[in-house]
């Protein structure tokens, strides 16, 4: 899925990348998953979830999902 205006992003492994993905897609929130060689600093091993600029609540949904804040996404 292309996603625009890239905002922050969350590491995570190949496993519980499947999960936030089902978790975000039940929730109907935009993401992206990237791989390593993406513009992100990634380990062999490491996916990114990738979301845009979201409203304060449902941003707030996404802090609780990950459990913190994510990585703010390189310009």
């Amino acid at each position: 899925m292309m996603l625009e205006n890239k905002s922050v992003y969350y590491v995570t492994s190949w496993d519980d990348a499947a999960v936030y993905t089902r978790a975000l897609e039940a929730m109907n929130i935009p993401h992206a998953v990237e791989s390593p060689g993406s513009p992100l600093d990634l380990s062999e091993g490491q996916l990114a979830i990738v979301l845009p600029h979201l409203p304060a609540r449902t941003h707030s949904k996404v802090r609780e999902l990950f459990q913190g804040e994510g990585e703010r996404y390189p310009d």
